[in-house]
């Protein structure tokens, strides 16, 4: 049966009472600004009144594993953490206005000093906040504050295989039993304690040489306490064989996924799929340039997770007259046409479905996603043989 173009999941029921938890930690001032938001992305308006929905903030750009599908390996030096007068400044423009607070790009968010602080303000402005981590940080002295706190409310561990060969192999440093025992440390935490938060999933990029291995990860999640698995596929963007993405592959992508739904439903773990290669997907229509806003380490501005190479400005040089001005106006106003101000909008997964290989390789067409004139606000496309050499150079020495 052809899989629609729409996201297939598979959701336990959270209990009425953690909704309605979840409900009243947003502020009233939040909901009307999404609902208003949502409207004026339906309508293409291109100078919203509104404020972004969902924020997410680089607090840091280090990381202590280096993934072999990852673009940005990076030392612990200068501009990869983010001043914290910073991000005080972007919690009382932008917090009360925003769902939620999601700190998932970058680097390894447990590395930043202060990241116990940046969630406790987040909490006192009433924006729900999700951390995407690998886990390996997840130790016993941040646990106990993450129940203690209540701060976080969804944590995402980024877990690429169901054995330690595989997990080890993608994910270079990691270990696969301090992970999961990490994991399980927090869940009897929380037990002990009678709270909800944070609640734990798992996000698993699939590729050809982990796609078997998928099915096997829902018993995991049963046995240490998380409630459900969101599966992406591989975008290549480095020297990363393109074989590895599933757009080749589509009869493994079909079988991984009917024993993924499966193993899904005997372990009562939630699960959700990208559509198929080769199915009826025509993607959707984009709403992230009123909705969403990423604000890098050195405070600068993007639209999307596709428009990571071109900034559109600072947060601290006029949020508002970047946000209303002329070029995000621009992105908006052309982000269906044929000849996008953005040029990559004609190629994107959003836009186009998982069919086109564009959706999957982003080394097709590298000059797509910069803007033609903005150079001022660029960024080189990340080589990551040459920063994979810098950065184990790096960790060899102990800088």
């Amino acid at each position: 049966m052809e899989e629609s173009s729409v996201e297939r999941s598979l959701f336990v029921k959270p209990k009425r009472q953690n909704f309605l938890a979840a409900f009243r930690r947003v502020g009233l001032k939040a909901y009307a600004n999404a609902a208003i938001n949502y409207c004026e992305a339906l309508l293409r308006i291109p100078k919203p009144r509104t404020l972004p929905v969902s924020i997410d903030i680089v607090l840091t750009k280090a990381c202590n594993l280096r993934c072999i599908f990852c673009i940005s390996y990076g030392s612990l030096k200068n501009d990869r953490w983010m001043n914290f007068d910073l991000y005080e400044r972007i919690a009382r423009k932008l917090f009360p206005s925003a769902l939620g607070l999601f700190i998932c790009s970058g680097g390894e968010p447990f590395l930043y000093p202060r990241l116990r602080d940046a969630l406790k303000l987040a909490r006192q402005y009433r924006t729900m906040t999700t951390i995407t981590s690998n886990g390996m940080l997840l130790n016993r002295k941040n646990a106990q504050w993450l129940v203690e706190d209540q701060s976080l409310h969804e944590l995402c561990i980024s877990f690429d295989g169901a054995t330690k060969g595989t997990l080890e192999r993608i994910r270079r440093g990691a270990n696969f039993d301090t992970i999961l025992e990490n994991i399980s440390y927090l869940t009897n935490l929380k037990k002990k304690a009678g709270v909800i938060y944070p609640r734990l999933w798992l996000r698993y990029v699939v590729m050809k040489s982990n796609a078997t291995e998928l099915p096997d990860v829902f018993q995991l999640c049963a046995t240490h306490g998380l409630y459900k698995v969101d599966v992406k596929y591989l975008t290549v963007s480095n020297d990363i064989d393109f074989d590895e993405s599933l757009h080749s592959h589509p009869e493994l992508a079909r079988e991984v996924f009917s024993e993924a739904r499966r193993q899904a439903r005997e372990h009562r773990v939630g699960v959700q799929l990208p559509a198929l290669p080769g199915s009826s997907d025509r993607g959707r229509k984009c709403l992230d340039p009123w909705q969403f806003l990423q604000i890098d380490t050195d405070g600068s501005l993007r639209f999307c997770y596709q428009g990571w190479r071109q900034r559109l400005g600072f947060f601290d040089e006029d949020f508002e007259s970047i946000w209303r001005g002329e070029h995000y106006q621009r992105i908006r106003r052309t982000i269906d046409s044929d000849r996008p101000y953005f040029p990559h909008c004609s190629d994107c997964s959003v836009r186009l479905g998982v069919n086109s290989e564009s959706s999957h390789n982003q080394r097709i067409d590298p000059e797509t996603f910069l803007i033609p004139g903005l150079e001022q606000w660029q960024i080189a496309f990340n080589k990551r043989e040459e920063e994979n050499i810098l950065s184990f150079r790096e960790l060899k020495s102990g800088v």
